[in-house]
């Protein structure tokens, strides 16, 4: 990681980078149960003020984590395995030395292979916003409706996609996945509060 410009914090187990316009955190979770097994697993936040200050604006008062106001929240699920039998992996089970080898291998070169690029491609809103024209689907793709209204507010910001069209996008691309049941009906009433609240 230290290649991308990340420094490690021991005493909190994450990574973590600033330039002038974000801030990168990687957080490493370890959750123990002992004596069965071990499960190892990464939560990336990257952090634009200027969505923090329009988030704060319109879910305070409905925040349960401050990790809800970052520009986008990913976890180790949205970085699929080659692996065909693993293609969604929430986090992985280490029972033996092998399996520590193998999830470490495969950590690594998500980390340096996609994470920390993808961290370079949303550093700026300008990049968020062609990252974000390039990939319609993606923010709808990670069922966070925190990174939902993100790609709203930056097409607010930085004003070369049509806001209102995106919007109504936004919103047929949840219908279909709350029929589907594959993410949460709030993230709908989240992104119409996030429009009605940056429409002006």
């Amino acid at each position: 990681m230290n290649h991308g410009g990340f420094h490690f914090n021991r005493s909190e187990f994450t990574y973590s980078r600033k330039n002038k316009k974000s801030h990168d955190k990687l957080s490493i979770i370890f959750l123990t149960q002992f004596p069965v097994k071990f499960r190892v697993s990464f939560q990336l936040e990257i952090w634009h003020p200027q969505i923090k200050h329009i988030k704060e604006s319109f879910i305070s008062e409905i925040l349960t984590r401050e990790s809800n106001l970052c520009s986008v929240i990913l976890y180790m699920k949205d970085f699929p395995s080659n692996d065909a039998q693993m293609e969604i992996v929430k986090d992985y089970s280490i029972y033996d030395y092998k399996d520590l080898f193998m999830a470490g291998d495969w950590l690594a070169r998500t980390l340096q292979y996609e994470l920390v690029p993808l961290c370079d491609q949303l550093s700026s809103l300008e990049n968020m916003d062609r990252f974000f024209e390039a990939k319609p689907g993606w923010s709808l793709d990670t069922h966070s409706g925190g990174n939902i209204c993100t790609d709203l507010i930056v097409s607010k910001l930085v004003r070369k996609r049509d806001f209102h069209q995106r919007y109504q996008q936004l919103m047929e691309g949840l219908k279909c996945r709350i029929e589907n049941r594959q993410i949460n009906p709030e993230c709908r009433e989240l992104l119409a509060l996030c429009y009605d609240t940056i429409r002006e």
